[in-house]
């Protein structure tokens, strides 16, 4: 064992894998111990200064002198051959109080790197826009104790903080979360982005997208993305188990033991309220500064000691990224991923009109964007919306439960009788046809508060919209989506197709022009 101990210079290298057998014996041997806060393999440091032995490190939140210690309490030199180091050091999770968030600018884009946390409850840190696997939709991943804790529910609302507000501001609100973890895995969770939240791949200050995911070696530099420090640059210093301190539930502490690494500033960082990691940094994502592929999310911070308050050596505990993408069922999001989502030629909400008003000129629309704006933003500029070349229609098209909802479809209520009996003699044979085998059923799948709906009814009488082009939407997304029409001739619909029409008769009967059209 002892080449082990001799290494080279300061360089990348993989974990002595020989050395997870005398980790898990510390652990064993030391885990219940009250003033227990780690275990790891990493590099020896001696007055200050890191050197280049790798060893076995016990991490503790204390170091008494040996005439303060019994004979029980003294600790071994070797765990089975293998040289024990001590460290005293103590971790919490570095999540900034409410109270203390300073003020700053909101982000129309949501991205990696940028401040979010639940109202009123502390603020943390994106890590990364990621792409939930069971569903494919676009969310954010940061910590537990920034995006759920002890009072979580699924569906809370997670907000993008910018201007200093502690209560629920609907403004910041971009995602609901959907799953976490809070075991020796790792400290995460999964919060979904709102249909019309803007994202970008991006980790904030930076233009290029994350595409990979590795395990760290042991001596890399890796960097931050966060808003929250300007200490950016750390190394790998070590690999193993770390005890943190979390309200797990309300009004209840309780430590938990963590796998992760623990990562040291290059540089002297001040103190703080007695914590060397900036308060907010909850959440970050630990990015290779070689080769950019994203290494770990950080969990918490190391808090000063009384007999040895210096910065020197002190850092941060992160979690390694690949088990927490795995528990979570998520992957790295692309600009792919961007563009599929957005080359459906959704309808513009007011939130997405807004930030494409913020980001992007409309003198310029003709020529390539200086930012990769989603299509329909670059589309809203221009005073007649593009036509799209109308496709043939699929027959494995999804159902029409699965239309994303394009509106908000009223509760149901009567039918409006007298516009019915004014206009039944103006209905076609063709037109009824459609409306009976076709339309209404597909309404009906789509939500029951369609039920008693008559074909002369006008569209607003149950469904509310913001204006004609949400309506238009919707009907031409429901049409091509549903099984219902299926079979009758009729290629992919468009949104102008029905321009102008206020009743579900008049759908029909574009319905029926269409498909007689060559």
């Amino acid at each position: 064992m002892a080449e082990l101990h001799t290494a080279e210079p300061i360089r990348d290298t993989s974990f002595p894998a020989d050395l997870d057998y005398p980790l898990a014996k510390a652990y064993q041997t030391f885990g219940h111990r009250s003033y227990f806060r780690g275990v790891d393999i990493g590099y020896r440091w001696r007055q200050g200064q890191r050197t280049d032995e790798i060893c076995l490190r016990l991490h503790l939140d204390r170091k008494l002198p040996l005439d303060a210690l019994m004979p029980s309490q003294v600790l071994p030199t070797h765990v089975e051959g293998v040289a024990l180091d001590v460290i005293e050091a103590a971790y919490q999770p570095s999540l900034e109080p409410g109270a203390a968030r300073q003020a700053s600018t909101r982000h129309p884009y949501t991205m990696g790197g940028l401040p979010c946390g639940r109202s009123g409850e502390g603020a943390g840190t994106i890590g990364l826009v990621v792409i939930d696997k069971t569903n494919g939709k676009p969310g954010i991943l940061s910590n537990w104790h920034v995006l759920a804790g002890p009072r979580a529910r699924r569906n809370d609302p997670i907000m993008q903080l910018g201007e200093r507000d502690d209560a629920f501001d609907p403004r910041n609100h971009i995602a609901n979360l959907k799953r976490w973890m809070l075991n020796r895995s790792g400290d995460a969770a999964l919060a979904e982005l709102l249909p019309d939240q803007p994202w970008l791949p991006l980790q904030f200050g930076g233009f290029e997208s994350i595409s990979r995911v590795r395990s760290a070696c042991l001596g890399e530099i890796l960097n931050k993305t966060s808003r929250a420090s300007s200490n950016a640059q750390a190394r790998v210093d070590g690999r193993g188990l770390y005890r943190l301190q979390y309200e797990t539930r309300q009004g209840m502490l309780e430590y938990r033991d963590i796998e992760g690494l623990k990562l040291v500033y290059e540089t002297d960082i001040p103190v703080a309220g007695g914590k060397l990691s900036s308060a907010g940094d909850s959440g970050s994502a630990w990015v290779s500064a070689a080769t950019g592929d994203a290494v770990a999310l950080q969990i918490g911070g190391q808090t000063a000691s009384a007999n040895n308050p210096s910065s020197t050596g002190q850092g941060v505990i992160a979690s390694e990224m690949a088990p927490i993408l795995e528990t979570l069922e998520i992957r790295l999001a692309s600009f792919e991923d961007l563009l599929a989502q957005n080359g459906q030629n959704p309808v513009l909400t007011h939130r997405q009109q807004v930030c494409a008003d913020m980001s992007h000129d409309s003198d310029e629309a003709m020529r390539a964007p200086q930012w990769p704006h989603p299509q329909h933003w670059v589309d809203a500029s221009f005073s007649q919306p593009r036509r799209p070349r109308r496709p043939d229609r699929s027959e494995t098209n999804p159902s029409a439960a699965q239309v994303v909802p394009m509106v908000r479809i009223l509760p149901n209520k009567p039918a409006l009788l007298q516009p019915i009996l004014a206009t039944t003699s103006q209905q076609s044979e063709s037109g009824q046809d459609i409306w009976q085998k076709r339309l209404c059923p597909a309404l009906l799948d789509y939500d029951p508060n369609f039920r008693g709906v008559l074909p002369a009814e006008p569209l607003a009488h149950r469904i509310s919209i913001a204006d004609e082009r949400n309506i238009n939407a919707f009907f031409s997304r429901l049409i091509n989506r549903s099984e219902r029409f299926n079979g009758i001739g009729l290629r992919q619909v468009l949104e102008t197709d029905f321009t102008g029409a206020t009743t579900y008769m008049q759908i029909c009967d574009r319905i029926d022009a269409l498909r007689r059209q060559p």
